[in-house]
């Protein structure tokens, strides 16, 4: 059973990260609004809790069932209305149906607290901070390590064939590249779109109208059109891998 602190979910890009204690519902209303226009979908149709060091899952609906999809494998819970169960996949997506929409919202558990990484991330924010009356180019923008890692890693495929019209790899499939957990790359991933978005680049904000492959795409774009990443710089990807996890 997979026990931790934080709750990472995402919905089309819309992002929420949840820490141990609180409560987290989605429906037609809520915390999350799914879709607030589909009259088929529950107006509180789940809810995510923490109980006792461990995430759950309600289905507060009367009607629709939740379908929780282990994203590492082929298994899966069915959950009825008015049961919840523990989060014991790491990584998943819940699935359910409303009328003829089909909807998923991913969920991914942080497994145990990270040490607290931001002291290079404040020195970046406070380089911005610095910076806030230059005029800079965006290929000038100064990142920590992580941060060009992070971008190059998405980058990849574009950097090797001199082409951003390619597909980008999806958050999971970067993480493990990477040997982080999800969780840090979300957050690390929304760091670096929040200070691409504060030096004027648009489509990087997580919302309902921008799906998260939109987004990824959108910085791909910038960065290596910018020269904000180069060839170069997949030398940082060397020693990368699931071996070099940190969690």
């Amino acid at each position: 059973m997979s026990r931790g602190s934080t709750l990472e979910i995402d919905f089309i890009g819309e992002l929420h990260e949840l820490e141990a204690g609180t409560t987290f519902t989605f429906g037609r209303h809520g915390d999350l609004s799914v879709d607030d226009d589909n009259q088929y979908l529950h107006r509180l149709l789940g809810r995510f809790e923490h109980r006792n060091g461990v995430w759950w899952l309600v289905n507060t609906g009367s009607q629709i069932p939740l379908v929780v999809q282990d994203l590492t494998s082929r298994s899966q819970v069915t959950l009825a209305p008015g049961r919840d169960m523990a989060m014991s996949f790491p990584n998943a997506a819940v699935q359910f149906q409303a009328g003829r929409q089909n909807y998923e919202i991913e969920v991914s558990v942080g497994i145990e607290e990270e040490p607290r990484e931001v002291v290079s991330d404040d020195l970046a924010d406070a380089a911005d901070s610095a910076i806030d009356n230059a005029t800079i180019s965006i290929g000038d923008l100064p990142l920590t390590d992580d941060q060009k890692r992070l971008i190059v890693v998405l980058a990849e495929s574009a950097l090797r064939n001199g082409s951003v019209d390619i597909d980008v790899p999806t958050n999971k499939a970067s993480a493990y590249r990477l040997g982080w957990t999800i969780t840090r790359f979300n957050r690390k991933l929304d760091n670096v779109c929040d200070r691409l978005s504060k030096a004027g680049v648009s489509g990087l904000r997580g919302g309902a109208g921008v799906l998260a492959t939109d987004r990824r795409s959108t910085l791909v774009n910038h960065a290596v059109q910018s020269g904000l990443v180069t060839p170069a710089d997949l030398e940082l990807l060397e020693g990368t891998g699931p071996h070099s996890a940190q969690v």
